[in-house]
């Protein structure tokens, strides 16, 4: 029983050092890049729209104690009641973040990139770790150019009563893939990351573009 043990974790190991090497990035998926790549994809960013929506919170709904957030020291019960149907009245909310394209580039532009180690809860920048950059930037204009990247980000937060919170709840993000060989447009799924960091602040515009480099470099077996 002991050298069979033994003998299936050394397959394990083997498999797993195999699969390693065979690590693949998600966002070439379905391109003509060779994937891993085996030399630096050439990309740039067309657009990368942002919009905010916040879910109207009533008080008078709630009827029982789920902590959504404290407010100008006090501390917001709402119930579950409310929350589930907070879902059905989402309204626009004012935001400087329209664009995220100057952000992306910037973060692109380096030679390691930041990627979030935990997208479920992130609060602040140091929830980061570096991996290498797959990726050099060229002009749209460029005969050089593989892939177009762009997308769009959704910002959500709530309106407790008649004000807005400080901080946001969930970011989603799409990103769309162009390969420029084929003109075949790949796009993803969408992926949500809990950020919750003050709304409007240039440290959640940051975060928004280290969110997009991160779904860029996520990598898979397949």
């Amino acid at each position: 029983m002991v050298r069979s043990s033994g003998f299936a974790v050394v397959i394990l190991l083997a498999l797993w050092s195999g699969g390693c090497g065979n690590l693949k990035y998600q966002a070439l998926k379905g391109t003509t890049i060779d994937n891993p790549p085996t030399s630096p994809v050439n990309v740039y960013v067309r657009q990368f729209h942002v919009t905010s929506k916040a879910a109207v919170i009533e008080l008078n709904a709630a009827v029982g104690g789920v902590d959504l957030e404290s407010q100008a020291g006090r501390s917001v019960a709402v119930s579950e009641m409310a929350r589930a149907g907070s879902g059905l009245m989402e309204i626009s909310r004012p935001s400087r973040i329209e664009d995220l394209t100057r952000s992306i580039l910037h973060e692109l532009r380096k030679e390691k990139l930041r990627i979030f180690t935990d997208l479920e809860q992130v609060v602040d920048l140091q929830s980061s770790r570096v991996v290498s950059n797959p990726f050099r930037l060229v002009s749209s204009e460029s005969e050089d150019a593989q892939l177009e990247i762009s997308g769009e980000a959704l910002i959500r937060s709530q309106r407790v009563e008649r004000k807005f919170s400080q901080k946001t709840r969930t970011v989603e993000i799409w990103v769309r893939i162009k390969d420029l060989a084929t003109g075949r447009e790949v796009a993803g799924q969408p992926m949500k990351a809990g950020i919750r960091m003050v709304f409007n602040s240039k440290e959640l515009e940051e975060a928004l573009a280290v969110a997009v480099v991160t779904y860029l470099t996520q990598k898979t077996l397949f």
